[in-house]
């Protein structure tokens, strides 16, 4: 689009060295909000718009003239989440201090923006993916050597999921489950902020309302008015003090020890609070995992030597939420056999106690699930892979013993490969009627991560599995491993009354056998499934109640709840 112009940091420099760090900060934040924010997925309308409130018309006639030259229905991505993310980090380097927003209203200014957003494209796929792709390894060794490319790849180029369904499971998990199974939450979320965990979920459901991609106003708003006239005025001060961060604390965050922390403290500050009161959401993905696990971050603030045990209540909590959703979709029939059982505990013959978190029965075969919510250390990513891989097993397969002897307990894939083990070969003691007349067992790791949607950690996870696992016996069968995420579980709660789980896992593992393509895509392309999908009604209900509690507390003046709700998508 620009020939001539060199993608390097002095071409950078000298392309952000005029323009207003501030209003560079916002557009940035405006154009991703329009990329990654709720809303219809569509990748055109998206690219429209952001294209809308940049480029002029002569920049607009280079990007059609590049289009041009693209095949048919090969749409160019001008802006998206990661390049966005990596132009604010070299803004708040290279822009002068000015809290001008608007100095951007020049063409000629957004046209030097817009070069300098094309350039950090460049600098966001070196630094992910540089060499990770390679043509001449064998390919399982590529895609082992990729790993860590495709899931920062997948993660800064998503949007940010459904606010409803994101609002009700955090909802969920933090008024409910997670209290159950760590019984001082309420007393020491307080003490790490200040805050009661209802009214944390009423600020971030009030912010959340910013994050649809087509909300007609943008995503800046005026922090000193929110709540202004009303009780929660002081409460979202407090809020936005553990929440937000200034221009130059964003410059400390994106560049001291970056390569070791990558974007951990704009994860746990996703908001920018400008000296003249305004404030914007920075990046909707992070602001979406604040409301969904934002408050047990919060909780190692002040209780970080009790990691183990808060992450320990956490996967328990994850589990009760699950199940709770696997129990809504298969309810107890008066008088017919339950088709699903969880958390079914048993002892095998060696004596060994066991616990198959959920099960699934179809006889002849029988989906069984292992649910883990489990969380990779994303700094650790773009390193060296022998270092990544080591990480994935550790959190969901097995680590060789190291040399102290000390062996790893199987997580995962691993305890999967067990209990699918003993299955097959009547190991299963009381719980062994259950699966009598089995004869095709559909293994399903059930995640919270939902960047495990990346390719090939399917095919990864899988081969890990079958290795544990060994061979099956004759007349019984394993099919490919399923990965779920937990938002898959959650779209297939209203849908499956248009088809059967069985039936979905059974046409994906013939779709896809080498798990190349995540169940998730398969879902959303493949046309038997793909009009199907729909969000959880229990889910979306939720959120509702909170946002019209959002509503009345923070913006009691503002336009009609139906209108934000329109708007956000719920």
């Amino acid at each position: 689009m620009f020939p001539g112009i060199e993608a390097t940091e002095a071409t950078m420099e000298g392309l952000l060295g005029s323009l207003s760090r501030d209003a560079v900060l916002v557009t940035c934040a405006r154009l991703n909000t329009v990329v990654s924010g709720t809303g219809d997925p569509d990748t055109k309308v998206r690219q429209e718009r952001a294209i809308g409130l940049i480029c002029s018309n002569e920049d607009l006639q280079r990007i059609n003239a590049f289009a041009q030259t693209r095949p048919p229905g090969d749409l160019p991505i001008v802006f998206f989440r990661g390049q966005l993310l990596e132009l604010m980090r070299w803004a708040v380097r290279c822009c002068p201090a000015s809290p001008d927003i608007k100095a951007l209203d020049d063409p000629a200014a957004r046209s030097r923006l817009l070069q300098a957003a094309l350039i950090a494209s460049t600098f966001w796929s070196n630094r992910v993916f540089g060499s990770r792709l390679s043509g001449t390894l064998p390919v399982d060794e590529a895609r082992e050597q990729a790993l860590g490319a495709f899931r920062r790849g997948l993660e800064e180029s998503m949007i940010a999921p459904h606010l409803g369904t994101t609002l009700g499971r955090g909802w969920a998990l933090f008024s409910k489950h997670f209290p159950q199974h760590y019984p001082t939450f309420s007393a020491d979320f307080f003490e790490a902020t200040g805050l009661t965990v209802e009214q944390y979920f009423t600020c971030v459901t009030g912010l959340a309302l910013y994050l649809p991609f087509d909300r007609p106003d943008g995503a800046v708003f005026n922090a000193h008015t929110v709540a202004d006239a009303t009780a929660y005025r002081d409460i979202f001060s407090a809020y936005m003090a553990s929440e937000s961060q200034t221009p130059e604390e964003l410059a400390v965050t994106l560049w001291d020890g970056f390569t070791e922390r990558e974007y951990r403290d704009l994860r746990e500050r996703p908001i920018l609070a400008l000296a003249d009161g305004r404030a914007v959401i920075i990046d909707p993905v992070f602001f979406s995992e604040k409301i969904s696990v934002g408050t047990l971050f919060h909780l190692l603030k002040v209780r970080g030597g009790k990691a183990n045990k808060i992450f320990g209540a956490f996967g328990m909590a994850f589990e009760d939420y699950a199940n709770g959703i696997l129990r809504r979709m298969y309810p107890d029939r008066p008088g017919l056999a339950s088709r699903l059982r969880c958390s079914l505990t048993a002892r095998d013959r060696e004596g060994r106690d066991f616990e198959i978190d959920a099960v699934l029965n179809y006889i002849p075969e029988s989906l069984v699930f292992e649910e883990k919510a489990a969380w990779l250390k994303d700094e650790v990513v773009l390193g060296d892979v022998d270092v990544w891989i080591k990480q994935i097993r550790s959190r969901y397969g097995i680590v060789a013993a190291p040399a102290n002897g000390k062996k790893e307990r199987p997580k995962g894939v691993a305890q999967l490969a067990q209990i699918v083990r003993r299955i097959l070969d009547g190991n299963c003691g009381a719980a062994q009627p259950d699966f009598a007349d089995v004869a095709v067992i559909h293994p399903v790791l059930l995640v919270h991560d939902t960047r495990l949607n990346a390719p090939a950690y399917g095919t990864f996870l899988d081969a890990e599995f079958r290795g544990l696992l060994g061979d099956a016996p004759q007349g019984k069968r394993v099919m490919p491993l399923a990965i779920m995420t937990i938002a898959d579980l959650e779209n297939l709660e209203s849908s499956v009354v248009e088809f059967g789980m069985r039936q979905l896992l059974a046409d994906y593992a013939e779709a896809h056998p080498d798990g190349l393509v995540s169940l998730h895509n398969f879902m959303v392309y493949d046309e038997r499934y793909a009009d199907k999908i729909k969000p959880s009604a229990q889910l979306i209900a939720d959120s509702e109640r909170l946002i019209r509690l959002a509503q009345r507390e923070l913006f009691p003046g503002s336009p009609d709840l139906e209108t934000e709700e329109r708007a956000s998508g719920v």
